[in-house]
This record gives C-alpha cells, structure tokens and sequence, in this order.
C-alpha cells in the first residue's frame, strides 16, 4: 500500500510547489528548477521511502522489478527536457506534463488500478491542453492541474485499497 502512495505524494508535492514558482521567478530559473526537480523525484523517493521504512526496490517480486524499470526510465527523458529548454522553454510544462504522465500507464495493470489510468489521462490531458493552448499560462495551470489530478488520484487509490482490504 505505502509503496503505491509515495511516488503519488511526492508528485504532487513537487508539482504543488512548482505551480507557485512563476510567481515569484523569472522563466529561465523555473525552467531550470523543473528539470532539476524531475531529475530529482526518483532519488527523493528513495529516501522518503526509507524514512517510511519501505522497500521499494524488492526484487523477490518481478512486477516490482518492472515497476522500478518503469521509474528508472523517466531518466531517459532528461536529456528531451534540456532540449525543450533550450528551444522551447515554454513548451516545458506540456513536454514535462505529457511523458511524466504517460509513466503512469503501465501502473495501471502492474497494480491492477484504473485510479492510475485516471492519472495518467488527467495529466497528460491536462498538460496537452493546458501546456498546449494555454502557453503563456502553462507553468502556473499545467502543475495546478497536475496537483489536482494527483490528489484526486491519491484519494482513488484509498479507496481501491479499501475495497481490496475487505
């Protein structure tokens, strides 16, 4: 159960705090800061993880094998995200929004949820349409939506968890 909860929490966490970047930052920076905070979240969740006292990479289980290829993967995007910046900084949060999202995909049948299906349509949506069209807007909308998407999701997942307790 931790183990489905945490990487959730600490996205929206992340993406909660970078709705309010704009605010109170130039673009450049905030561009940065979103690439070193996505470099960030898998190396996070390892350490949140242990605090909880959770063994996320158990490898007696070969879907969780397959769930820590999925995370690790997100690191071949890194170098998409330096590009975007380089030449269409403000395209950040769609490109950032659309493969962070679409990560969530394969959690869906790995955890048997289609709170991660929800996840995964309600951020990649969010993003193609909020980064999209909404580009002047995008860095505050498109991590607003993605807070709001997580924390729905969050509660979704309770509530599988529950039904599959009982």
């Amino acid at each position: 159960m931790q183990k489905r909860i945490s990487h959730i929490v600490i996205w929206f966490h992340h993406f909660l705090l970078f709705t309010f970047l704009p605010l109170v930052l130039p673009l450049k920076p905030v561009c940065l800061i979103w690439i070193l905070g996505m470099s960030a979240m898998f190396p996070f969740g390892l350490v949140l993880c242990k605090m909880m006292n959770i063994h996320l990479l158990s490898t007696d289980n070969p879907l969780s094998v397959l769930g820590g290829m999925i995370a690790v993967a997100q690191a071949f995007f890194i170098p998409v995200f330096i590009l975007v910046y380089r030449h269409m900084p403000e395209y950040l949060p769609f490109t950032i929004g659309l493969l962070g999202g679409s990560h969530f995909l394969p959690y869906m049948w790995i955890y048997r949820s289609k709170a991660y299906l929800f996840i995964t349509l309600g951020t990649c949506s969010s993003a193609l349409i909020l980064g999209g069209y909404f580009v002047e807007q995008a860095f505050t909308l498109v991590p607003l939506a993605t807070s709001i998407v997580y924390a729905i999701g969050i509660l979704l997942i309770f509530k599988e968890l529950k039904t599959y307790a009982v």
